[in-house]
């Protein structure tokens, strides 16, 4: 007799129980649904039950939705996760990102369909079998030969980012630097390039677009984002359409800086490697996509990588 596959287990936490009967309500007919409320109570089921996708509110007594994700990206990596609040906190969403690493972020309130959409693709995500990055070489020529291999573009009009870059990798490796998007499609057509460092916005024009079309080339992209203002909608955008692996507000320390640079190039080798693990960190893009095609972005974009 076949037995009955297992459905994906989820967990919502939230500190109103209200919220928590919604997601279940709209959950459970096709879902494994477990809910905790708050985030103490989530630390502990965590520590004994495993879980395909958790999804936290950001705001709640004691403990934060931040705090729940990135103990959840510690003891469980391969679940997916989601943070899930009503509130345009930048620091939150910075964190978000950041620690937890994120792979949606849900506004309260939400569309429900919207809401089945985007479970359903973390549920795919997280049937990939997930890879760990592999560990820092140590320093010296070794460490130096390993990132040099991946080429670094930094996409910022102001002159000084690419240059504390420079100064943060201490000349181990070229970064190549554009103010206009342009100027980053020739570079793009040009060199190998692993990791992208980019403002949120190039000229008043946001980069959203860009990073859209670029994810169909290069699923292996690294994209850390700078932002020097309070945007937080923005910063939202390309969380769920350009997927971001970092996103830093300025200035950024040099040490910041080269971390972060040592590992995304570490994180391009893995999904270089692994091209499957970049069906955990996909993205929504259709909305970039379209509007890359709306301001004929998707043409330049391919014209300038024929080339290479």
């Amino acid at each position: 007799m076949a037995t009955t596959p297992a459905r994906p287990r989820l967990l919502f936490v939230d500190d109103e129980s209200r919220i928590l009967m919604s997601l279940k309500a709209i959950f459970r007919a096709d879902y494994d649904v477990t809910t905790a409320e708050g985030g103490a109570a989530a630390l502990e089921i965590l520590k004994k039950e495993r879980f395909e996708v958790i999804v936290s509110d950001q705001r709640m007594p004691g403990i934060t939705g931040v705090e729940v994700l990135r103990t959840a990206r510690e003891v469980q990596p391969q679940a997916v996760r989601m943070l899930l609040t009503g509130y345009s906190d930048l620091n939150a969403i910075i964190a978000s990102i950041n620690e937890g690493e994120i792979f949606r972020f849900i506004p309260k309130p939400w569309v429900n369909g919207e809401l089945r959409e985007t479970m359903a693709a973390a549920v795919r995500a997280a049937s990939v079998e997930h890879v760990q990055l592999p560990p820092e070489p140590p320093p010296g020529p070794a460490q130096n030969a390993v990132y040099r291999e991946v080429g670094v573009l930094v996409l910022d009009d102001d002159p000084q980012t690419g240059a504390a870059l420079r100064a943060a990798l201490g000349g181990e490796r070229e970064v190549h630097a554009a103010a206009t998007i342009d100027a980053a499609l020739e570079i793009l057509g040009q060199q190998k390039i692993g990791v992208i460092f980019t403002e949120l916005a190039i000229a008043g024009q946001g980069v959203g677009p860009l990073l859209g079309a670029l994810r169909q080339h290069h699923p292996a992209l690294v994209v850390i984002a700078f932002t020097g203002r309070a945007d937080a909608s923005h910063s939202i955008s390309l969380i769920n359409h350009g997927q971001v692996f970092r996103l830093l507000q300025k200035p950024v320390a040099s040490s910041v800086l080269r971390g972060t640079a040592n590992i995304a190039s570490r994180r391009h080798e893995m999904l270089r490697q692994h091209p499957d693990q970049a069906q955990r960190v996909v993205a929504d893009t259709a909305p970039m996509l379209q509007a890359a095609e709306r301001t004929g972005l998707l043409a330049r974009l391919t014209k300038f990588l024929r080339r290479s």
